[in-house]
């Protein structure tokens, strides 16, 4: 089972990989196309590190990533199976969390009313 509750940065990548493999697996059959094995193992395994390494995501949680996917599979802007495609999925729907947190820390919501708002995780070395 996975633990939805850690970063990105703080799931091994031997734990991460088979999580993103299974995503864009699944990903690809939602899109219609074929992908080999081989190739969805690449893709998983690049893209799970950069997950882990890129600052901007490695707050991120595997959840995210999963709702990244599925916004991304269903907006009609591209179906590609390439790390690019997946970068801007995620961005787009960081950029969502991100105007969450805009929304309660600068504007004063309510936590309770703003959709996808998560109080902030420090990340510990």
């Amino acid at each position: 089972m996975t633990n939805y509750t850690k970063p990105l940065a703080n799931i091994s990548l031997e734990e991460l990989t088979p999580l993103v493999y299974d995503l864009i697996a699944k990903t690809t059959i939602e899109l219609g196309h074929r992908t080999d094995g081989k190739t969805m193992a690449v893709l998983a395994k690049t893209f799970s590190n950069d997950l882990r390494v890129e600052n901007r995501f490695k707050r991120l949680y595997i959840k995210d990533i999963e709702l990244a996917f599925h916004n991304g599979v269903r907006s009609k802007d591209q179906d590609f199976m390439n790390i690019p495609t997946f970068y801007k999925w995620v961005r787009e729907h960081k950029k969502l969390i991100d105007a969450a947190y805009y929304e309660v820390h600068t504007m004063n919501k309510d936590p309770e009313q703003v959709p996808l708002y998560r109080e902030p995780v420090k990340l510990l070395k």
